[in-house]
């Protein structure tokens, strides 16, 4: 294997020209960069990426953190595909780490990446971990180390230049102030598991949008649900044979909303006819149901895309972006599961 000795012998100059060739670092000659360029080819000469980064203290190297599981959210794979997109642009190498919901798993994992020497870290919050970290667990990792930590999916109030975040409550109200809008008293809502932030924080969701219209919340049509389409069945069912009153239902995620439709259909009723439904994530598959779902879309691309801009700013020294826009909200997405009842005609 050939060395930068030997490319320096083949050009005829010193070992440190060919190394200021490499870097860029000074000026040279065109007839001496092209010579070493030229014993480069012809040794078939790869310089030692590691050292050159020791030697700067930079690896150009982002570390990204993922969960890992049957409970991640849909959009990992468009996280993973636009984080590798924008570090291919910025020349940057993309290494990932999954994490399980095991106790420090998420610190543990992004300390793993620290110590390899990344000159940053994008760590994806999963808040339907059960060991997920807290604010201060995050601002404290953000306060230890040197380099660079951006937080997805994380309010953090004291450092509001490292997060980039959902406001899930926003996005669960948009649905049900839509349908109170159109008329929809009695709205019935299906929450995720209770024991996760997201899910509690769009629940809340769901009761300030009644509250804000002056609804009274009625306990009997709130049911708490599992995040797969088997959930949404099981808790719509249970909903059904509680009360069938309800003229609109409101899912925590699209899965749920999935299996709930199938429940209502087993039941004799019809969508939106007898029962408006909406979801929230707004996947891909929601246009080939009949009729197709209403949900709420998290505009995943711009979220994502705003996590790694904000990441590369501080690796950059660049100024940072206004920690304002580093909250997103849903967007509501109307399909033909949802019916207006103040002119009788679909919403």
């Amino acid at each position: 294997m050939a060395t930068m000795l030997d490319v320096s012998r083949k050009a005829g100059v010193a070992v440190s020209t060919v190394s200021r060739v490499l870097n860029g670092t000074a000026k040279i000659s065109e007839a001496t960069r092209e010579a070493v360029f030229k014993a480069i080819e012809e040794l078939n000469y790869r310089p030692n990426v590691l050292a050159q980064s020791l030697s700067k203290q930079q690896t150009n190297t982002i570390g990204l953190v993922i969960p890992r599981g049957a409970t991640i959210p849909h959009y990992l794979s468009q996280l993973i595909e636009k984080c590798q997109e924008m570090a291919d642009k910025s020349g940057k190498f993309l290494l990932i780490s999954q994490v399980s919901d095991q106790p420090d798993g998420g610190i543990q994992s992004i300390r793993a990446l620290v110590d390899r020497r990344c000159d940053a870290v994008l760590y994806c919050q999963n808040s339907y971990f059960e060991n997920y970290l807290n604010e201060e667990m995050l601002s404290a990792l953000i306060e230890e180390f040197q380099v660079p930590l951006v937080v997805l999916h994380s309010r953090l109030a004291k450092h509001p230049d490292h997060c980039v975040w959902l406001d899930n409550e926003k996005s669960a109200a948009l649905p049900v102030e839509y349908l109170l809008e159109h008329g929809h008293q009695r709205i019935a809502y299906i929450s995720g598991p209770l024991n996760q932030k997201t899910s509690t924080a769009r629940l809340r969701g769901y009761q300030y949008a009644l509250d804000k219209y002056g609804v009274e919340l009625d306990p009997l049509l709130i049911n708490e649900g599992e995040r797969s389409y088997q959930g949404g069945y099981l808790a719509c069912k249970q909903l059904l044979q509680r009360c069938t009153n309800f003229t609109a239902l409101c899912c925590f995620s699209d899965d749920i909303a999935i299996g709930a439709i199938k429940a209502i259909h087993e039941a004799g009723l019809s969508i939106p006819e007898n029962i408006s439904v909406f979801g929230l994530d707004n996947i891909a598959i929601l246009d080939f149901f009949e009729p197709a779902i209403s949900s709420v879309s998290l505009q995943t691309n711009e979220l994502v895309q705003r996590a790694v801009e904000l990441l590369l700013a501080h690796l950059n020294n660049s100024p940072l972006p206004d920690s304002q826009q580093n909250a997103f909200s849903g967007k509501l997405v109307l399909r033909n599961s949802v019916r207006s009842l103040t002119d009788n005609e679909d919403c």
